[in-house]
């Protein structure tokens, strides 16, 4: 067995590791206090080691700011029991000052610097067993005991974000555990999933979580495979299921399933009894990173355009659990980078150097593995999640940034009938994106060329595509984000994102028919 506590500076991780590695004679490791350098990370994380997962008390390990790096978070908190010693911050004060009294920064602000810390780091250490950890330090190290007396939970959870929006849990196999404290804290009847049937079995394993740890009737409703899923024949079916079964407006739905059946789940939420609380559980990797969050729900005119008609109603809660998505089709995750590119290119360069250094196809397994996918998940689903508050309900611009790629993403799958991925469209629309922005001046060459070489190493938007410029087109007219009668393009410049409605016609034809050839030369 093996602890991790983390804590704000003053929580007292250090002090509370060491007297417990002399209690049970396991040895303390202490990555408290590491600078955030991502060699300092890695240089920590060896130190930690490989976790052992006996029975004794092997290893303490205390960590604050090393926890701000996704991957080494994953890789810390697996197989370990992860304890938050939680201490508010005018006890923080309190132990910072006594312990260095003399010192100016103790006095210089250093109170709103640990509450911006908390504000920070607060999910990443909710993650873990909270305790209580104001009183002494015998009556710390006494809960933590108590604590590893108890069966540690299933699965690696290594964010549990609890803000407006709705709550976020992140991790590896804890789909029990947080589908517990999910449904827990809502005053249901009863529960419905809504799935497919390509997803039924997953579904069919989510009601029989909930019923058994909660005692809740749990009903399975099936949508039709992709697309369809999204036509008002298919919405008044579900919702006349939902009105059967006498949902009320404290009972939630469970979506389990990939992008297309989340957004149509968010719609039928949101216009049943005017809104009804919902959960999202994604199985796919698009999923993960993009569609459980954000609240909007779509539905499709047939011949007109996709998600024309939709709603923003915000899930209560996103378990965005990575097993979810194990047997999916390499392909399917690899098109689903895209929006990871996406979310890189509008602020998270990080993520653009994960995606550039760490190689798909290394001979170890399906790539991204376990630890890279958390890392990429999480990146995408905070931006996206900072994004959506800001603007949640797509008024001032900020939310904007999201579409980067999607006009003619939306256009491509309408005019080919919806055969292409979601990810594998907004791979094209990527493309004709940062041309359009190079070619009147916006995007600077080194941000194109750096996109391109990314797009063809993950093998995105490479083949060319037996659809006619004139036919994309047509679609590209009917896109939502027109305003004034004017088109609306999402394009990358030097501080970030810029949406311009000046684009020429003839520059946007010439991107349309660069993306539809494929691979630039």
């Amino acid at each position: 067995m093996e602890i991790v506590l983390v804590g704000a500076p003053g929580s007292g991780g250090r002090v509370v590791g060491q007297l417990l590695a002399e209690r049970h004679g396991g040895q303390f490791v202490d990555l408290s206090g590491t600078p955030d350098r991502s060699a300092d990370r890695l240089s920590g994380l060896r130190r930690a080691g490989e976790p052992d997962t006996g029975p004794a008390l092997r290893r303490i390990i205390a960590a604050d700011r090393v926890l701000a790096d996704p991957g080494v978070r994953a890789r810390l908190y697996r197989s370990r029991r992860v304890i938050w010693l939680d201490v508010p911050v005018d006890r923080l004060l309190e132990r910072l000052r006594a312990a260095s009294p003399r010192s100016r920064e103790i006095d210089g602000g250093v109170d709103l610097r640990l509450a911006d810390h908390l504000a920070d780091f607060t999910p990443y250490y909710f993650a873990g067993s909270r305790v209580d950890a104001t009183g002494s330090i015998a009556e710390t190290i006494a809960t933590i005991e108590s604590l590893m007396a108890k069966p540690a939970e299933s699965g690696t959870l290594i964010l549990r974000a609890d803000i407006h929006g709705g709550l976020l849990e992140l991790g590896e196999g804890i789909l029990a555990r947080s589908l517990d404290h999910v449904v827990g804290r809502l005053s249901a009847r009863r529960c419905v999933v809504v799935t497919t049937a390509r997803h039924r079995v997953r579904a069919d394993g989510v009601a029989s979580e909930v019923r058994d740890r909660s005692g809740l009737p749990v009903d399975v409703l099936e949508l039709p495979e992709g697309e369809p899923a999204k036509r008002l024949v298919e919405q008044e079916r579900l919702l006349q299921s939902l009105a059967r079964l006498r949902l009320e407006r404290g009972d939630p739905l469970i979506a389990v399933g990939d992008d297309v059946l989340l957004e149509a789940v968010t719609f039928a939420a949101a216009v049943y009894l005017r809104g009804v609380p919902f959960v999202t559980v994604p199985v796919t990797t698009l999923g993960l990173i993009d569609t459980s969050i954000g609240g909007k729900g779509g539905v499709d005119l047939p011949g007109v355009g996709r998600n024309l008609l939709g709603a923003i109603h915000q899930p209560v809660a996103s378990i965005l659990d990575i097993d979810m998505a194990r047997d999916e089709p390499v392909e399917e995750r690899h098109a689903a980078l895209a929006e990871a590119i996406k979310y890189g290119l509008i602020g998270d360069d990080a993520l653009l150097a994960l995606l550039e250094t760490s190689p798909p196809g290394d001979g170890q397994g399906p790539w991204p593995g376990p630890s890279e996918l958390l890392e990429i998940v999480e990146r995408c689903a905070l931006a996206k999640r900072r994004l959506v508050l800001a603007d949640e309900r797509d008024t001032t611009g900020v939310r904007m940034a999201l579409n980067l790629g999607h006009t003619l993403s939306h256009a491509l799958e309408a005019a080919t009938g919806y055969r292409l991925r979601h990810g594998e469209a907004v791979a094209y629309g990527l493309r004709a994106a940062l041309w359009i922005g190079h070619a009147i001046g916006v995007t600077p060459a080194p941000i194109e060329n750096r996109a391109e070489r990314l797009l063809r190493r993950l093998e995105l938007a490479t083949a060319p595509l037996d659809v006619s410029v004139d036919d994309v087109l047509t679609y590209v007219d009917l896109d939502k984000k027109r305003l004034g009668g004017r088109l609306r393009w999402v394009l990358v410049g030097i501080e970030g994102v810029t949406v311009r409605d000046d684009v020429p016609e003839t520059t946007v034809r010439a991107a349309v028919a660069r993306a539809l050839a494929g691979t630039a030369t």
